[in-house]
């Protein structure tokens, strides 16, 4: 059975002391943990609903660096912290009780590309549509091929 999305539950005080400990050291992205926020980040495309205790929204590079370097610190090494992009996975993979990492709202620029040698570096908040409408002009798209499997490799 499907858990279904309950009341507000309390933040746990290891959050609250990792998420004041992450503004104090300098984060200079969002931190919530307002219900409103949290539950509409208890969904994505699939199925399954985790309302998180916080979600964080990272404006660099630096702010990564140090929501991960605290992460190691031995108070908070029982957290957990999962990545959202779009929120468009089939499986629930950007759900989480703990901590979300949402990389859209701010980290969403295309840095550099090469057309000479067909690539593309981009932060880790770009979608797809997005990165397609700036490589329109190049006469390039990007597009995931997946191909499917007939038999496993060690099946001979």
């Amino acid at each position: 059975m499907i858990p279904r999305i309950g009341r507000a539950h309390q933040i746990s005080q290891q959050i609250t002391t990792y998420l004041t400990t992450l503004k104090d050291r300098g984060f200079s992205g969002d931190v919530t943990t307002s219900y409103a926020e949290r539950l509409s980040m208890a969904i994505d495309n699939s199925i399954y609903q985790l309302t998180p205790q916080a979600v964080v929204y990272p404006r660099s590079t630096s702010d990564v660096q140090l929501l991960a370097k605290l992460a190691i610190d031995k108070q908070f090494q029982s957290l957990t912290f999962t990545p959202r992009g779009g929120g468009t996975g089939t499986n629930g993979q950007a759900l989480t009780e703990g901590i979300m990492v949402d990389m859209s709202r701010y980290m969403q620029k295309i840095l550099q590309i090469n057309v000479a040698e067909k690539w593309v570096r981009v932060e880790a908040g770009v979608i797809k549509d997005q990165l397609n409408q700036f490589l329109a002009p190049y006469g390039y798209f990007f597009h995931l091929n997946y191909q499917p499997v007939i038999e496993p490799p060690w099946v001979a």
